[in-house]
């Protein structure tokens, strides 16, 4: 008895084709929910998956590293273990500097955590060294790239420039929320520079600090009482006249010696730390570094926002640039993903409409598009999840797997109206018999990333909220089908004109497909071989796949960093930079590089970058790692610097796009930089590293200064007295700051004449004693050259020797990890280990991660398909064609020369549920016939002559959907390509082993079970036998 012949039984649909009002105002209930959401809804690069970070520096001016280390790093890391929420600690001790990295568990609320670190800091003061700047904690990673850069210049001095860019604009910028920190660089205010005449001095029975000492008398802000009255309090104190170089030059030492007498008096601007240029000319660089928790696209708004209006108040010449701006990318790769949904959507409408052939047929699931994808806004903004470049990407999937419930109830509701029925009766019929089947196919794609929210870290954000926004679009659409489109079909009547002309029999492309289908099931070997060899043939390329976090995309913007040797001076360091940036130059000229900011002397003074900013995609051939490529030979070639160029990734991982990044672990640090040498040397004879080297200078020369505490104190001298007039002769003085045109103004006092920059300069330097007389500090002092650490690092606590390696053409990071590990296994010794940093780390941290989610996922969906079927049998049948169809997707990846990242594992993901889907609407109908009495190979072939129509309907609209992504250009073009070919090449394929495969399963493992319905049918009789 075929199901046609059935008699209707009132179910779901019937309550809407009687009440069409009550489905058509559920339905605008739903778009009137995700419209007001849209207005509310977060808006960002990426779902929420950065880890909370704390950053905890400490400054310790004149400490070597070995010192910082044992006396500020150790102390301050073994206090902060304590810190609840704390998943891993990092730290770096330096000369003068101490920095600890804390990152936080994943939920941990950053403001309590950084208020908790802040009293572990305060509480451990005391066992800190007395002469420590206070250490500062903030929240934000201190090793993290800023989000956005900014460059002031123009026709203004140094001083004008500098007194713009450390109050006009960082003041205002640090009235924007999200911001962790405005590093201002390039600086030179103007001081007051008093260069002393040593031997005119001397003569005269003085020494530098009695010349601070009298500068010292030109600001006085001495408290002098209070005047209190009956309505106010008036502070006194004494006040200064501006200073200029005739006040200070006329200032009295003693009382014949004037500060003219000894002393060269300028106002010029202090000496340069960091050097800075845009595009060749001088400027001040502003670097933005958000909060671990910021929003890297509001805070690009709110900057925007900020620099017109500072703009407006800046004197006329100065320029505010904004060299660099992550949030351009964002929003450009945003705008591209609405494009491809705008896309899709007009693609899969024309694809049903091919199909169906009829304009009232194609509105029916046209409807369902702007519904479920409207409506998801507000299921976003309830999970509190946000919109984002994954969330958007699931939207434009969802574009073509939205329609395909209503494709199915449509289909099957024409088919009833060909058959003879009524418009109304046809569509509560239709929609009832395929009830079961949309509900299984959404439960099963819901049930795929059930799994998925259970992962940690960044995979398990990444993947959870592109699962979950699928999930929502698809049981919105089901919900639109199961009871707006039984309503339109009924008033519609999209059969009508099927009807009218008589088209009930199948045409010659139905009867094509019969023949195949016919051979098919009559040669299974035949079929389960060929698919087998094909699968096998997949597997094969995808061994080959490269594994990587996320495909190297172009963001618009690249660095190019430049590292020298410890004792590299700022200006040499200058100088190779200008070569840098005259390989840059025809680039710049061409138009394919639009502006180059190089920061010089960061990293202790040792390290230079140079910020290349690309224009955009739309108006350049070139790609940022086709120009990188081009300039890297060169960038090599370099001398006396180290120069590579890097990428920036969306994920913000630490180190991410600076090629393999790892550490050498154990227990002795000078045992463990001799190891780290030998490794470079063994991985520089393997082809797949470039450039293998310490990632920092492992010894720094110092001259160190013993004071003979013996021969100081019978001169009546102690250890301070030599150790300040050295910083003072060196370093120079700041006596006192003052004002000067009303603006605060240091006066440095420090010895005029050649240089000091040798060791005997410091030997043959005059103390003074009690007496008068002068005596050479080689008297009481003694100096060494010594060699001690430069940098001393720490992972979770444990010594390491960070170092890194740029990949030969052609290698991933995953086989750069595994070919690191098989050489350390030989070069290094025992006690020692290799620690991944950076994006290495990640990818080793989530490999075995999405392998649990690939098992667990096709666990979890063959179990929800045996509860939807109550039966085993019919789930194995459908999960049997799943491993076929994810081995197509991977030589889709392979073809296209794609790897195995983020994105494309999400494609395959969600190709486990839309295999299954496919699979639910053969096998849940080829149950129903068996129900209804039909034999097994009577059942599959009927239901594969009559779900061929459908299955191919919502195949094609699927990835045709999924074009605009593969067809994609500008901003963040990698992630949607890498997404797009697992469904269009990949879900091409599966639908074909979806249609051969599922009847030869499907006879081969039913007649092991019992019709379905079984238990259902037994219990009725015997209820029934009681009656």
């Amino acid at each position: 008895m075929s199901l046609e012949k059935r008699a209707h039984k009132a179910g779901f649909a019937d309550i809407f084709v009687a009440r069409p009002i009550f489905g058509i105002v559920l339905n605008l209930l739903i778009i009137i929910a995700g419209l007001a959401a849209l207005g509310s809804v977060d808006i960002r690069e990426m779902p929420d998956v950065d880890r909370p970070v704390l950053s905890v520096r400490t400054n310790y001016d004149g400490a070597v590293a070995s010192t910082v280390d044992t006396e500020v790093t150790q102390v301050l890391e073994d206090a902060l273990s304590a810190l609840e929420g704390m998943a891993y600690i990092e730290s770096t001790s330096s000369a003068g500097s101490s920095r600890i990295t804390i990152d936080l568990s994943d939920g941990t609320d950053v403001n309590v955590a950084a208020n908790e670190t802040r009293e572990i800091v305060s509480g451990t003061l005391r066992s800190l060294p007395d002469d420590i700047d206070d250490p500062s904690v903030s929240k934000s990673d201190s090793n993290a790239d800023a989000i956005i850069r900014l460059a002031l210049l123009g026709d203004a001095s140094l001083d004008t420039l500098t007194y713009l860019a450390e109050n006009t604009v960082y003041e205002r910028l640090s009235l924007i929320d999200g911001i962790a920190e405005v590093t201002v660089r390039g600086d030179r205010a103007d001081e007051f520079r008093v260069a002393v005449n040593m031997p005119s001095l001397m003569s005269r029975g003085l020494t530098i600090f009695d010349v601070s000492a009298a500068l010292a008398q030109l600001r006085d802000d001495t408290a002098l009482g209070e005047l209190t009255s009956e309505s106010q309090t008036l502070s006194l104190r004494v006040g200064n006249e501006a200073v200029a170089v005739e006040t200070i030059n006329q200032l009295p030492i003693n009382d014949t010696t004037r500060v003219a007498d000894v002393a060269f008096v300028q106002l010029i601007p202090e000496d340069a730390n960091v050097l800075t240029r845009v595009n060749g000319e001088t400027a001040i660089s502003l670097d933005i570094t958000r909060q671990s928790v910021g929003n890297t696209l509001e805070i690009s708004r709110e900057v925007a926002v900020a620099v017109d209006e500072l703009r407006e108040q800046l004197p006329e010449g100065v320029q505010l640039l904004v060299t660099s701006n992550d949030g351009i990318f964002i929003e450009g790769s945003i705008n591209e993903v609405v494009k491809s949904i705008l896309m899709a959507t007009g693609i899969v409408v024309a694809v049903i409409f091919l199909f169906l052939r009829s304009p009232r047929a194609t509105l029916i699931p046209a409807v369902t598009i702007p519904v479920a994808l409207i409506g998801t806004l507000a299921a976003i903004w309830l999970t509190g999840f946000s919109v984002n470049t994954i969330s958007l990407l699931a939207l434009v999937l969802a574009t073509g797997m939205v329609v395909d419930d209503a494709i199915v109830v449509v289909e099957n509701i024409v088919r009833k109206r060909k058959s003879g029925m009524g418009a109304f009766a046809a569509a509560a019929s239709g929609t009832n018999e395929v009830f079961f089947a949309v509900i299984s196919t959404t439960a099963t794609l819901a049930a795929v990333f059930i799994p998925i929210s259970f992962l940690p870290g960044q995979a398990g954000g990444v993947f959870s909220e592109f699962g979950f926004v699928l999930a929502f679009a698809v049981t919105l659409s089901s919900i639109t089908a199961l009871t707006l489109a039984p309503v339109l079909s009924a008033l519609l009547d999209p059969g009508k004109t099927q009807v009218e002309a008589g088209q009930t029999e199948p045409g010659p492309m139905s009867r094509a497909f019969d023949r195949v289908m016919d051979f098919a099931i009559r040669t299974p070997l035949l079929v389960v071989s060929v698919a087998i060899g094909f699968a096998i043939i997949a597997m094969g390329a995808a061994m080959t796949l490269p594994s990587t976090v996320t495909p190297e995309e172009d963001r618009g913007f690249f660095l190019v960093q430049a590292r020298g040797a410890s004792d590299t001076t700022v200006d040499y360091l200058d100088t190779q930079v200008l070569l840098v940036e005259d390989i840059l130059a025809p680039y710049q000229e061409s138009g394919q590089i639009e502006t180059v900011q190089s920061i010089i002397g960061v990293g202790g003074g040792t390290s230079a970058f140079i910020v290349v900013r690309l224009p955009d995609w739309s108006a350049r051939d070139v790609t940022q790692q086709e120009l990188i490529a081009q300039i890297s030979g060169r960038l090599a070639s370099v001398p006396g610097v180290q120069v590579s160029a890097r990428s920036t990734n969306s994920l913000n991982i630490r180190g991410a796009g600076g090629g393999l990044s790892f550490a050498v672990t154990g227990t002795n640090l000078a045992n463990m930089t001799e190891a780290a040498d030998a490794l470079a040397a063994a991985m520089s004879q393997d082809a797949t590293f470039l450039n293998p080297q310490l990632s920092n200078n492992s010894v720094n020369a110092q001259l160190e200064v013993t004071v003979d505490d013996s021969a100081a104190g019978d001169m009546g001298l102690n250890s301070s007295d030599v150790t300040a007039l050295i910083r003072a002769m060196v370093q120079g003085d700041v006596a006192v700051s003052v004002f000067a045109d009303d603006v605060e103004t240091d006066v440095n006092v420090l010895p005029g004449g050649p240089p000091i920059d040798d060791p005997p300069d410091i030997a043959s330097m005059s103390i003074r004693l009690d007496n008068g007389a002068f005596i050479p500090l080689s008297a009481v002092a003694s100096l060494d050259m010594v060699v001690s650490d430069a940098q001393i690092q720490r992972l979770g606590g444990a010594l390491s020797v960070a170092m890194q390696a740029n990949l030969g053409e052609g290698v991933d990071l995953s086989s750069a990890m595994a070919r690191v590990l098989a050489i350390s296994d030989q070069v290094l010794p025992d006690g020692m280990g290799i620690t991944f940093t950076g994006e290495a780390a990640t990818l080793d941290d989530s490999q075995g991660d999405i392998y649990m989610v690939f098992g667990v996922a096709l666990i979890v969906v063959l179990l929800v398909l045996s509860a939807q079927f109550e039966s085993f049998a019919s789930a194995v049948v459908i999960m049997m064609t799943v491993p076929f169809g994810l081995a197509a997707a991977l030589l889709a990846i392979s073809m296209t020369g794609g790897s195995l990242n983020y994105y494309s594992q999400i494609g395959l993901v969600m190709l486990i549920g839309v295999m299954a889907k496919n699979g639910i609407l053969i096998v849940e109908f080829a149950n129903q016939l068996r129900e209804a009495g039909e034999d097994i190979d009577t059942a599959i072939r009927s239901a594969l002559r009559l779900r061929i129509r459908p299955v191919m309907m919502t195949m094609i609209s699927t990835v045709f959907g999924g074009l605009p992504l593969i067809l994609t250009s500008g901003a963040g073009a990698e992630a949607r390509i890498a997404v797009g070919w697992v469904i269009v090449g990949g879900l091409g394929f599966a639908t074909v082993f979806t249609l051969f495969l599922t009847p030869v399963f499907y006879r081969w493992i039913a007649v092991w079970d019992a019709a379905p319905g079984g238990a259902a049918r037994r219990l009725k009789s015997e209820a029934e036998a009681r009656v």
